[in-house]
Formats: C-alpha cells, structure tokens, sequence
C-alpha cells in the first residue's frame, strides 16, 4: 500500500490536505499574517484506504503567514 502524508486541523478526523510524504504538503486559505501556534494543525501517515500510522498524529510546529510576493 503507498503512504501519504496527511494535515489535519487539531481535533479533526478527514485531512485537510494529503501528498507524497517525499514532498510539500501545503495549507491554503489562510490570510497573510495569521499566526498558526504549534499544534493547530497535527500531521501523520496514511495508507491507501486513510488509515493512520499507528504512531499517530504528530503536532506541526507553528508559523505565520506571509505576504504574497508581487511578482513582475
């Protein structure tokens, strides 16, 4: 079975967000500035019918949003 690596809000159980555990998995929609503390989002490793890595979720350590870069 391939692994994915999953985001979820804290306290929630359907991902927000799934990728290669290889790559960058992003979350979107979040305005410029916010600041996310660590834990508001927990990360683990799924399989391919959603089941999580028995270690669990992990804590996402946290950050800030920043600006979208104009580009010219």
């Amino acid at each position: 079975m391939a692994q994915k690596l999953a985001i979820y809000k804290k306290g929630e159980t359907t991902p927000l967000a799934t990728g290669d555990p290889s790559e960058k998995v992003s979350v979107t929609g979040l305005a410029a500035g916010t600041v996310v503390a660590n834990g508001d989002y927990q990360a683990a490793v799924i399989d391919d019918t959603n089941a999580e890595n028995p270690s669990g979720k992990v804590d996402v350590p946290g950050w800030t949003v920043l600006k979208k870069l104009n580009q010219s």
